[in-house]
This record gives structure tokens, C-alpha cells and sequence, in this order.
């Protein structure tokens, strides 16, 4: 009944379910205080998960329970004080980390089979471990149906913001640290092979099969462009491209792209609604949010609610001044661990650099902005690598310094990103071809199918000119002050 709910629910129907999760899972004051007096809306929708926006009323007092000030995976806790982004916090007798104000709910969408339970429960162990280890939000509370996270003011990048140069920077350090990771999962590195297999019966028994056909006369011809396609006989070229490189199989997030990374407000005290905007939700110009929402929206499904505060795209660059900590350094979280697993580190840094190309913020059919000439620059990429490496070195030592990489290591990371470029759009193309026939989120997943296989033969031509199976030509690395 309660999935039914989910999925179907009234306003009033999920205020009740979300009140009763609530009082289940927390302490103090959301044991009394009734569902009509909470703070509650959805601020996310798909078809793969539901979140909603939950929190006390202002005076919860009255209710009983603890006090508190909200807290992020940035804030540094001491005794007697909290320090957050510049102000101390003298914290009450009444402070209990266990009564958050405002959590974030997040009720599975639709799960079938057996699979993708263990990926449910996958994903929240590694949930856990990130929140452990202060790089994502933390983890309130877990149920069969979903789980109860930390509420962060903030909001997910903009797709122009992954070039600015505080910003990638940042995003490399908190690559490292994923990367530096030791889980409790297997250390194979057949994930990426695995899911494109399991995607590729899916399109070759059904969604280009011989009787598949299109709603219209533009998806037929895109199925037919689609078609000629032997995505099979790809695959295999890409499993020798990459025995060709020596890639080091890490912890991967798989999925770093704008819409996963949020840039965090800064905490004061007595914070309104109206002065905190929601986490993975965004708006600038009118336009649908670019976040996607469990890998299952690719950053494109609509506001399902008002914002609670707006982000205009004329004051895009100062939102980066007015994110920083004390250190001067923009305050990131990581968000959406579906696809975390062990993996080549060529894939996720070759991922992350594709996704500068697109941008998800198309108001309009087919509802991107396909920008491949906003990909990063082999400059760009040195700088990123760079501080990508020394973070990680030191990460896997017993300094406590950054530790410069040499222009070897930066060549041989460079090399692993340019032989998994054309992987990701291949990888990239087969999903949303999956999703093109049963998602519900208004997106152009035929449109987006072409443009990454589009894309894939470019570079896989660009990698046969280059060598046999594509071994780079190495590089003088440019020499760049970071």
C-alpha cells in the first residue's frame, strides 16, 4: 500500500507516509509533532526515485526533543564551538546530532527482481562509507522502501561552472579521495563490461529489434540510423583499446557530472525557507533543473515544485565567491552513488571531461545542449590531472602534503583518459537507448543515443589515426602554474 502510495500519493497521502517515516526513524521532537505541522514538498521527481524536502516547523519546542543547528559535510565540529564557513557557534545543552531540523526523503521508484535489490543495498552501504568518511551527506535512516538523508542547503553545479578553475580543481581533490577509498566490494573491474552487456540484450531483444518501431517518422529514422550500428562488435574493440592501457582499477564514482556535485551554501543561524534552496534542486532563467536524479533522469527531469530560492544565470560567477570556505576554497559535496563501484580511473576522469560537453538545461525538446566544443583543453585537463594526482599520492602515503606528480604520471593519465573518451559515449548511447522506450521523464533519449554514438565513431576515428588500437602519441605536457 505505502509503494502504491509513493507513486501515486496525494500531497496529503505523502505528507502522511513522510510523517510516519519520520517518526520511525528519528528522535525527539518528530516523535510528536503531527504530518500537518511538518515543512514538507517534493522538490525531485522521476521514475527511478521520489525526494521530498521534510523538516520541523519553525518552534518545535512545544514538541519536546533537541534543538539544532544544521550541519554539512564540510563543518568541522570542536568542543564547546562549532566552525562553519568563517563563524563560530557556541552549541546549546540541548544539541543532539541525533534530531536533524530537515531531512532530505528518498522513496524508491520502481525495483524489480532480485538485482536490483542488492544494488539498493549496495548503494546505501556506500552511502554510509562516504558519509563516514565526511564526502557525502549523511545517512539518517534506512527502510525497505527507501532511506533518510541529511538535508543540505545548496545546489548542483552548472554545467559552464566545471571549467572554472577553483571549481575543477576542487572536483579533482574530492575525485581522489573516492578514488583513495578501500570498499568492501569486488576489486574486479568488469563493471563497466557487465553493465553494457546487460544494456546491450536489452536493445538488441528489444529496443532495436526487428519489429521496434518509433512514435513518429524522426525516431523511426533515428532507430534506423541507430541500427546500423553493431554495438557488439564495438564493444569488443573496446575491450583491446583498453588492454592497451595500463589504468589502475580504483573506487569510482562513474557518474561525476554537474548534476552530482553540489556547491554548498553557507550555514547561519535562524535560516528561512526562502533563504535556502533545496538540495538537487536548481533554477536560473526559467529553466528545468540540471540535476539527474539517480542516473535514471540524466539531469533533465522538470520542477515539480517552486525553488526556494532562485539562482540567476547573470549572477552565475559570483555564486562561486559567495560558496567558499575559510580557506578560500569552494565547499563541494557528492551526491548519487548508483553507479559507484570499482572501476578503471581512466573512465571516471574521461566521464567527468565529457560531461563539460553537455548541458541539461535545454527548456526545449530534446531538452540538452550538445557543446562538445566546451570540452576541456589538454590545458584544462593538465590542471585537473595535476591536482588530481597530488591529492591522490598523498592520499595513499603517509603525508600529510600533496605530493607533485611527475610529467610521466601526468602523461600516463592523460593517455588512460583519451583511450576510455570514446568508451563513455558508447557506454552512454546504450543507456539511454534503454531508457528511450520506457522512461517517463521528457527527454530526448533518442536524440541523446545519436549524439553520443556520434561522437564514439569520432573519436574511435581519431584513436585508429593515431596508432594501432589507439595507443596515444605521448606529449610534452604543457607547463601551467596551479
Amino acid at each position: 500500500m505505502a509503494k502504491k502510495l509513493q507513486m501515486s500519493g496525494t500531497e496529503e497521502e505523502m505528507r502522511e507516509v513522510a510523517g510516519r517515516i519520520c517518526r520511525n526513524y528519528l528522535h525527539g521532537a518528530w516523535k510528536t509533532v503531527k504530518p500537518t505541522e511538518l515543512e514538507f514538498r517534493r522538490i525531485s521527481g522521476g521514475l527511478s526515485n521520489f525526494l521530498y524536502y521534510v523538516a520541523l516547523p519553525e518552534d518545535s519546542s512545544k514538541f519536546g526533543g533537541y534543538t539544532q543547528r544544521e550541519s554539512s559535510p564540510e563543518a568541522e565540529l570542536e568542543t564547546p564551538v562549532t566552525r562553519f564557513a568563517g563563524r563560530t557557534m557556541v552549541r546549546s545543552n540541548s544539541f543532539s546530532i541525533e534530531e536533524p531540523r530537515k531531512v532530505l526523503l528518498r522513496i524508491y521508484g520502481q525495483v524489480h527482481g532480485e538485482r536490483a535489490m542488492d544494488a539498493i543495498v549496495t548503494e546505501s552501504v556506500i552511502f554510509t562509507l562516504l558519509s563516514e568518511r565526511r564526502l557525502g551527506p549523511k545517512l539518517h535512516g534506512v527502510f525497505s522502501g527507501g532511506r533518510i538523508e541529511e538535508y543540505i542547503p545548496g545546489r548542483s553545479l552548472l554545467t559552464k561552472e566545471l571549467s572554472e578553475p577553483a571549481l575543477s580543481m576542487k572536483i579533482a581533490e574530492k575525485m581522489a579521495a573516492i578514488h583513495s577509498m578501500d570498499v568492501p566490494l569486488s576489486k574486479e573491474p568488469n563493471w563497466m563490461w557487465k553493465t553494457m552487456g546487460k544494456w546491450l540484450k536489452i536493445v538488441r531483444d528489444e529496443r532495436l529489434s526487428q519489429n521496434a518501431v518509433g512514435k513518429n517518422e524522426e525516431e523511426q529514422d533515428i532507430i534506423k540510423r541507430l541500427k546500423t550500428v553493431d554495438f557488439e562488435k564495438e564493444i569488443e574493440w573496446l575491450k583491446k583499446l583498453i588492454a592497451t592501457v595500463d589504468s589502475p582499477v580504483v573506487f569510482c564514482h562513474n557518474d561525476l557530472q554537474e548534476g552530482n556535485i553540489m556547491l554548498l551554501e553557507d550555514v547561519v543561524q535562524n535560516t528561512t525557507e526562502e533563504d535556502v534552496s533545496p538540495i538537487y534542486l536548481q533554477s536560473y532563467d526559467g529553466t528545468p533543473p540540471s540535476n539527474k536524479e539517480n542516473n535514471h533522469t540524466k539531469g533533465r527531469s522538470t520542477p515539480l515544485v517552486e525553488p526556494l530560492s532562485q539562482f540567476d544565470d547573470a549572477n552565475t560567477s559570483d555564486s562561486i565567491i559567495s560558496h567558499i570556505s575559510d580557506s578560500g576554497e569552494p565547499k563541494l559535496v557528492l551526491i548519487d552513488f548508483e553507479y559507484c563501484a570499482y572501476n578503471y580511473r581512466g573512465f571516471d576522469i574521461a566521464n567527468h571531461f565529457q560531461e563539460w560537453g553537455y548541458d541539461y538545461t535545454n527548456p526545449e525538446h530534446p531538452f540538452y545542449y550538445d557543446n562538445q566544443e566546451n570540452c576541456p583543453t589538454l590545458e584544462q585537463k593538465e590542471i585537473f590531472i595535476k591536482e588530481y594526482l597530488k591529492h591522490y599520492f598523498m592520499n595513499m602515503s603517509d603525508s600529510k602534503e600533496p605530493q607533485e606528480p611527475t610529467i610521466d604520471d601526468v602523461n600516463q593519465l592523460l593517455n588512460e583518459v583519451e583511450a576510455f573518451a570514446p568508451a563513455i559515449h558508447l557506454f552512454w548511447s546504450l543507456w539511454s537507448i534503454v531508457n528511450a522506450s520506457k522512461s517517463q521523464i521528457p527527454f530526448g533519449y533518442w536524440e541523446y543515443a545519436v549524439s553520443r554514438i556520434e561522437t564514439y565513431l569520432r573519436l574511435k576515428q581519431e584513436i585508429i589515426k593515431k596508432d594501432k588500437y589507439g595507443f596515444p602519441q605521448k606529449r610534452k605536457i604543457c607547463e601551467v602554474d596551479i
